[in-house]
């Protein structure tokens, strides 16, 4: 009888300990994010300089999409210039001890370019497919607050989520190749009214690039390769400065395009908030300076 009683103590002791490791580790911890992190620097650009439109010459393809979006659709977060983490739509992030479940707390209110604002079923609706893979479990805490659950925990989510982009969040209206300024965003006032980005292969042939750099046209231009001496003679002469990715490509940037960054890793995250056009011809500062 004694046996018996200490084998259903040890029984429900195990249970016990089981239901509060369980409970342990489905508890939820804070994932750091940083603190004003130095994404989307305001413009300052002189009286009249920030009504100008801009246009680019590029290559077609899923890049220039991806860069055009970027403009548009901001991410849930997206990583700083230093290496960390930031959530430019998030005021707060919390994972799971087993990593299983998320807890995504919005900036609930934020402006949309369609008149409405963000919360937690909008967000929900444009889950499907970004992520990837998707969650099995979408939860909507409350109006600000969103709840993910995975079939398998994970170390970390961040890059999934910074693939998670809310359609018309950004500083910029899409329409197709172009941009243009959404007055109403969060962050403020863009230094550019907009931009065209071209991908007309005629524009990329030898000659009709050379001129189009000639004549200033280009915010930047791509350059298509196969130039002639003399062509390429042309444009060493005019006011631009080349900036080479890594993916190969060379832009070249115009010198009166000041405060603008392309990301050298990966062009298609270039933020074009803060650019503007200056009035003075001056050597391309990375810095923005």
């Amino acid at each position: 009888m004694r046996l018996l009683f200490v084998l259903i103590a040890a029984l429900v002791l195990a249970a016990l300990g089981g239901t509060a490791y369980v409970t342990y580790q489905d508890s939820l911890i804070p994932v750091p994010l940083a603190v004003n992190p130095n994404l989307y620097i305001k413009a300052v650009p002189e009286f009249g300089e920030d009504g100008v439109v801009l246009e680019a010459l590029l290559l077609g393809g899923p890049k220039v999409e991806t860069f055009l979006r970027t403009q548009s659709d901001l991410a849930l977060v997206e990583r700083t210039p230093e290496g960390s983490w930031a959530g430019p739509l998030l005021t707060g992030l919390q994972r799971s001890r087993h990593g299983r479940r998320w807890r995504l707390s919005l900036k609930a209110g934020w402006p949309l370019q369609d008149g409405t604002t963000l919360d937690a079923t909008r967000a929900a609706q444009t889950l499907p497919g970004a992520p990837s893979p998707p969650p099995s479990e979408v939860r909507i805490i409350d109006a600000g607050t969103l709840e993910l659950r995975w079939q398998e925990g994970r170390d970390s989510l961040l890059e999934l989520l910074s693939q998670w982009r809310i359609p018309g969040s950004g500083p910029f209206r899409r329409q197709a190749g172009q941009l243009h300024r959404f007055d109403g965003s969060a962050l403020g006032r863009t230094g550019l009214a907009g931009l065209a980005v071209v991908t007309d292969p005629a524009l990329l042939e030898s000659r009709a690039w050379a001129q189009g750099l000639a004549s200033a046209r280009w915010a930047w231009a791509v350059f298509p390769g196969h130039i002639t001496p003399e062509d390429m003679a042309r444009v060493r002469l005019a006011p631009y400065d080349e900036f080479r990715m890594q993916d190969g490509s060379v832009w070249f940037l115009s010198r009166r395009l000041r405060r603008f960054r392309p990301d050298a890793e990966d062009w298609t995250r270039t933020r074009l908030f803060g650019a503007w056009k200056g009035a003075m011809d001056l050597p391309y500062d990375p810095r923005g300076q």
